[in-house]
This record gives C-alpha cells, sequence and structure tokens, in this order.
C-alpha cells in the first residue's frame, strides 16, 4: 500500500531524499530555560536590554507552533514556521525544482517571486497559462494549465496558484482550483498561496490537505495580523514526512529570530486575537466603501472586484496618477505597464482617513 509520501517522493529533488540534514545543538537538546547550555558555542553574557539574545533561537518554536497549527486547524507535524511567505516560496521552490531541468507553472498576472525564485534557482523555465480576464474580473484557465502539464515540451514540477489572487484581488473558483489540484496528482506539486485568505469567505485548502498529498498550503501572519514587520509565515503539508525534510534539509539552522517569534505569539494572547480579527472587518468594510466612491468617481474606468485587503483599478492616465499621488507623498503600486493590468493601480486598503485622502487626491486630479 502506497503512503502519501510514497504518491509524492518522486516530485521531491532525489538528493533531498538521501543527504544527511544538519541537526543543530537546538534540535538535539530543545531550548529550556531551566538547564545549563554549553552545546552550542554561545556568548553566556547577555547585554543590558537584550537579555536572552545571547541564545540562539528554538529553529521552531514549540509555543508558536501550536497557536499557528490552531489557528489554520492542522496538526504541528504538518505547519513548519518561515520567515513569511516570502521564504516558504524559497524553499518549496528548492526542494521541488533541479536547476536547469526542471520547470513551474505561474497564472499571470500574479505575485512576482514565483518567477524570481525560479529565475534564481534557475528552473529550466517559467511556463505561464495567463488568468483569462472576462466579465470584469479574472478567472482561471484550468484547462490551458492541464494542457501545459502533458505538453511534451514541458517538465513542470510546481505549479503556483493564489487565492484571492494578487495582484488582481479576485478569489478564483474553487471548483477551478479543486480541479487543477486533482489532475497535477502524481504530475507535480500545487502550491497554494493563500496570504489573504482571512479576507474572503472561500474556504481554505488547508482542509484538503491530507486528501492531496501534492498539496501545499502557504500562509502568513504579514497581511491579517498586523505582522509584516515581524515576517511570520509557514508552510503546510499533509505529509509529515515533507515537513521533516523542509525542517531539517532545506531551511537554515535557526530561521525564526526569537523577536519575531515573541512578538507574533503576542497575537495569541486574550483578547489580542479577536482586535486582529476585528481590523479585517474594518478592512472589509473600507474596502465596500471605496468601491462605491470610486464607482462614481471620473476618471475611474474600472474596479476589479475584490476578495483581499487592496483594489486593482483601471483609470485614465493611471500612471500620471500614481506620480501626482507620490508628489503628495501617498505611494500606491503603479502596475498600469504591466500584462494582464494594463492603466491599473493597485491600492491598499488604509485607514479610513488614508482612503479618505486618496479620494480627496482623486477628486483633485480628475475632478
Amino acid at each position: 500500500m502506497n503512503t502519501a509520501f510514497d504518491q509524492i517522493s518522486h516530485l521531491i529533488r532525489p538528493h533531498f531524499l538521501k543527504m544527511q540534514g544538519y541537526v543543530s545543538a537546538g534540535m538535539l537538546a530543545g531550548k529550556d530555560e531551566t538547564r545549563i547550555f554549553l552545546n552550542a558555542n554561545e556568548n553566556p553574557f547577555s547585554l543590558p536590554g537584550l537579555e536572552g539574545c545571547n541564545r540562539y533561537p528554538e529553529p521552531q518554536p514549540a509555543n508558536l507552533l501550536k497557536a499557528m497549527a490552531g489557528l489554520y486547524d492542522v496538526r504541528q507535524d504538518q505547519i513548519t514556521i518561515t520567515r513569511g511567505a516570502d521564504e516558504a516560496i524559497k524553499l518549496v521552490t528548492q526542494i521541488a525544482v533541479e536547476p536547469f531541468t526542471e520547470d513551474i507553472l505561474i497564472t499571470p498576472p500574479t505575485f512576482g517571486i514565483y518567477k524570481v525564485d525560479a529565475d534564481a534557482m534557475p528552473a529550466r523555465k517559467v511556463v505561464e497559462v495567463p488568468l483569462l480576464k472576462k466579465q470584469g474580473t479574472f478567472f482561471l484557465n484550468s484547462q490551458g494549465i492541464k494542457n501545459a502539464l502533458d505538453a511534451p515540451s514541458n517538465r513542470i514540477k510546481l505549479i503556483y496558484l493564489t487565492s484571492p489572487n494578487n495582484p488582481t484581488g479576485n478569489n478564483l473558483s474553487y471548483d477551478d482550483l479543486t480541479d487543477v489540484i486533482q489532475y497535477a496528482a502524481g504530475k507535480a506539486f500545487v502550491i497554494m498561496d493563500e496570504t489573504y485568505a482571512e479576507f474572503t469567505d472561500q474556504p481554505s485548502f488547508t482542509q484538503t490537505i491530507t486528501e492531496h498529498p501534492h498539496l501545499i498550503i502557504l500562509r502568513t501572519l504579514s497581511k491579517s495580523y498586523s505582522m509584516a514587520g515581524m515576517r511570520i509565515g509557514c508552510v503546510i503539508s499533509g505529509v509529515p514526512e515533507l515537513t521533516t525534510i523542509i525542517r531539517t534539509k532545506v531551511m537554515e539552522t535557526y530561521p525564526i529570530p526569537r523577536g519575531s517569534s515573541e512578538a507574533a505569539l503576542k497575537i495569541f494572547e486574550p483578547g489580542v486575537l479577536d482586535i486582529a480579527r476585528q481590523n479585517i472587518k474594518k478592512l472589509i468594510t473600507e474596502r465596500e466603501r471605496m468601491v462605491k466612491a470610486l464607482n462614481i468617481q471620473n476618471g475611474i474606468r474600472h474596479i476589479y472586484p475584490s476578495d483581499a485587503n487592496f483594489l486593482l483599478v483601471e483609470m485614465e492616465r493611471a500612471h500620471d496618477f500614481y506620480n501626482f499621488a507620490l508628489s503628495r507623498n501617498v505611494i500606491m503600486r503603479d502596475i498600469s505597464n504591466a500584462k494582464g493590468t494594463e492603466n491599473c493601480i493597485r491600492l491598499t486598503l488604509g485607514t479610513p482617513s488614508e482612503n479618505d485622502l486618496v479620494l480627496a487626491l482623486l477628486k483633485e486630479f480628475y475632478g
């Protein structure tokens, strides 16, 4: 009988299966302040105001691992804490894609770091199956992805999917995503980036990870839980053996700084998580308010449906408006020259007063 790991082992670069991972002093003995540690060549003297910083942090902080596993409703052996989702992207690319030999697939317009990390490997090539723009929004080209998987000229090992998608903002159809996940079984890892999942009602794919061993979920505390400055994300897999490989053979020795893990744990203190969730609701309310206001503003051509904490707005003279706002110290994301987002600005939702300032700038610029 094939185990879940047996079903994906051929998708992992062979040397990761054979190599001996590094076992740090922290992995061997753990970190417990009641014990005396003379095993990691640390400096025993801490500095004023920096108590504890003389010791290496836990490679996977136990309390934070437990808290994040609970947050995402997965087991602790199914999650690896990373320095933001960005590091998670790099790790999964590294574990699957053989340099100069194998490919990744992306669905532009999408998060640019997928291609950057693939090129840095370097992957043999990046296969692009653009989203379909129709009915005023974007759709996954699931048949196009399946065709690319089967094409003899491609050697696809990773498929990156993002929902809600960045920079378009919208959910991709759950059924279309499921269709791709099921079709890719045995052929490629599917990486589901759920960075903006807290801003939508669409179910997370974390509930399906045991059904799909080749499915890997990326999550982060950066957007929804106000932790962008601390860089805490994670890789979630339904295969504990894959989790072990990532932790011991792919990640760096002490990846999570003590200050970052301590700050992240504050989220789970009584009342703080409730405040974070209230803030998410506030941003969703602001999203709805801004859409209504933008719809009656001169110069706005189209506001793409959003399930995230930003809006993709097509406007007249988008680049000129970006520069105008910049001159007033309001910084947006100008993607008006990118393929698929022509004449568009990506507008992150701010506080109500910040959003009001954007509306005032639009009024001043367009009348």
